[in-house]
């Protein structure tokens, strides 16, 4: 079989993270169009139609060493596959002819204060003797120093910026294009229709306020600000619902002392987050290093306002005071309380209605023709 026209490559095919839905969407969207394989270790949930998979051998969730190994095997498995074109989808692959960035690794861990180890907060530049970083470290130099992509797609200028700042790459290979949701997966129509059951299967009462956080990691996401300020607003109606791979246990002591116990739920990672935000009144999300925030797009296209902070990308689609409201410091725990109690007295609905019109401009059927473009210019 001849090698196919593009290789998308990324460890793991699925809807339960943001950088998973973008690479499934991307696939769905190009093999229409294109002879389009993935190159990857697992891909659970099946592939779209029309797309071959190609096979990385190795465990799903390698150690820092077995990191090393499995880029190195994905690098021969892509090498053997002949494709004309190969777009990687972060540095824990190899470079491909386009580079699709969805963070910088050290971006992060220069703007983090701290780093939760555990149930223990520590100093940040804990952080650069720990394994995982280090190594997370290295592959992301090496990914823009010794790569040689035609294009790199960033998705906010701060991100095309810390690439540059960072690591040396050249601005005029860099475009910026925001990351695109899926409409038919997610709009106020289904949030109508889905509301009463999803609220009945997440255990959400009817005079409850629903404060949706959706992320496979807590720490960087503004968790533990989150659970400070929801005590401090003290508006007992209130209740946290958690959906992501990054279970509770480190914030249960935490959650416990601010007398938050019965109204922090974890639901675990979902394939279709549209079902859970169909039950939400409102999402939060105070993250402190975001270069875009695909699920910030996503909650406001199902008519679900949203409160994020201005270090997310994708803050710039939030209309303060009409779809949600911006936190300027991911780290002030009384102006995130105060956040929560303006949005708690606003007309929601309303807000919701207009956040429901306010992202088209993001719809994956307008901003994946731009990555086609990119892809194969």
């Amino acid at each position: 079989m001849s090698g196919p026209e593009v290789a998308v490559v990324f460890p793991d095919l699925h809807r339960r993270g943001g950088v998973e839905r973008l690479t499934w969407d991307l696939l769905e969207y190009l093999a229409p169009r294109h002879d389009t394989a993935f190159v990857g270790t697992t891909a659970p949930e099946g592939l779209p139609a029309g797309v071959r998979k190609v096979t990385v051998a190795g465990p799903p969730e390698p150690g820092p060493v077995g990191m090393w190994t499995r880029r190195a095997r994905t690098g021969r498995v892509v090498h053997s596959l002949g494709a004309k074109t190969t777009v990687s989808m972060g540095a824990v692959v190899p470079p491909g002819d386009v580079i699709w960035v969805h963070s910088v690794h050290r971006a992060w861990l220069h703007a983090a204060r701290t780093i939760q180890a555990g149930r223990v907060q520590l100093p940040a530049l804990v952080r650069y003797l720990m394994p995982r970083h280090l190594t997370l470290l290295a592959m992301e130099s090496e990914y823009f120093r010794r790569g040689h992509p035609r294009s790199i797609i960033c998705t906010s200028q701060r991100e095309a910026d810390d690439v540059a700042r960072l690591y040396g790459v050249d601005a005029a290979l860099t475009t910026v294009v925001p990351n695109p949701f899926d409409p038919e997966r997610f709009n106020p129509e289904r949030r109508v229709r889905d509301r009463a059951e999803a609220r009945s299967q997440l255990g959400i009462e009817d005079d409850q306020l629903a404060m949706m956080f959706v992320a496979n990691e807590l720490h960087r996401k503004g968790f533990g600000q989150t659970l400070a300020a929801m005590a401090r607003n003290g508006d007992r109606r209130m209740t946290l619902h958690v959906v992501g791979r990054a279970g509770l246990g480190p914030y249960e002591p935490t959650i416990h002392r601010l007398g938050l116990d019965g109204r922090v739920h974890w639901h675990g990672v979902s394939s279709d987050v549209g079902r859970e935000l169909a039950a939400a009144d409102l999402m939060v999300l105070p993250t402190q290093y975001e270069p875009f925030g695909l699920v910030i797009v996503e909650a406001l296209a199902s008519g679900v306002p949203v409160i994020t902070s201005r270090l997310a990308g994708a803050s710039e689609a939030v209309r303060p005071g009409r779809t949600g409201l911006i936190l300027e410091d991911p780290y002030d725990v009384d102006e995130l309380a105060g956040l929560m109690s303006t949005a708690a007295n606003a007309d929601l609905e309303a807000w919701g209605r207009e956040a429901g019109t306010s992202v088209d401009a993001f719809r994956r059927d307008r901003v994946m023709g731009r990555i086609e473009q990119v892809i194969f210019s």
